[in-house]
């Protein structure tokens, strides 16, 4: 199912046009409570004692790294508002070419080029063809051109933002290590297979200064 979905340039054209909908609303959108109103992005508090040593201190430094130049970023209405912020294919159904999105506990108020980004890094870990780094890549970028292609039917981003979504891609990326190890005790038998096979690989990566697969792109 999520390959179909993600193997489709039609519906990433479509996914495209829901989300820069959802973005053109939000310029405009005033919570009717200021008790009840998202949060905005933030960085994330990581006291965990077992993140601070060998090599998943390297993961941590390159999530702190990403977050100081996001941190740093311009917000304004044309870039930052409400967004979904987990808007991928187990959080919208399709019936008859039309997209209902659901699942908003994780909105929050954020760049627009960061929703964006989202949808592109759950596109690649989901629909690239293959797992080498240059499908990935090339995956990316069609991706992105189908659901740009999409957005701006409905929504403008400055090209300064396009530019940073590789970036928020990342990000992106290096948040889902700490999914699993935020609250880890440690214990390295405790993480799967999986994980210490992809935490090997991400640390790789970032001591060969290369962004994760399918963020080195340019838009």
């Amino acid at each position: 199912m999520i390959k179909t979905i993600c193997g489709a340039p039609p519906i990433f054209n479509k996914w495209g046009e829901t989300m820069g909908r959802m973005h053109l609303l939000t310029k405009s959108y005033k919570a009717a409570d200021d008790a009840v109103q998202r949060d905005d992005w933030g960085t994330w508090n990581m006291d965990n004692p077992y993140l601070q040593q060998g090599r998943y201190h390297i993961l941590l430094k390159k999530l702190k790294s990403l977050e100081n130049t996001i941190a740093s970023l311009p917000k304004d209405a044309q870039s930052y508002g409400l967004i979904h912020n987990d808007f991928h294919p187990y959080n919208f159904h399709i019936n008859n070419d039309d997209i209902t999105v659901f699942d908003f506990d994780d909105s929050i108020y954020g760049w627009f080029a960061l929703d964006i980004a989202i949808a592109a890094t759950h596109a690649v870990w989901w629909g690239s063809p293959a797992e080498d780094r240059k499908s990935k890549n090339e995956f990316a970028k069609r991706f992105l051109d189908e659901f740009l292609t999409g957005y701006f039917k409905h929504n403008d981003l400055d090209t300064y933002w396009v530019k940073q979504i590789p970036m928020f891609m990342d990000y992106r990326n290096i948040c889902s290590y700490f999914w699993w190890l935020n609250s880890w005790d440690g214990d390295e038998s405790r993480l799967s297979e999986f994980q210490q096979t992809a935490i090997t690989q991400a640390i790789n990566l970032i001591q060969s200064g290369q962004r994760f697969d399918g963020c080195d792109i340019q838009l």
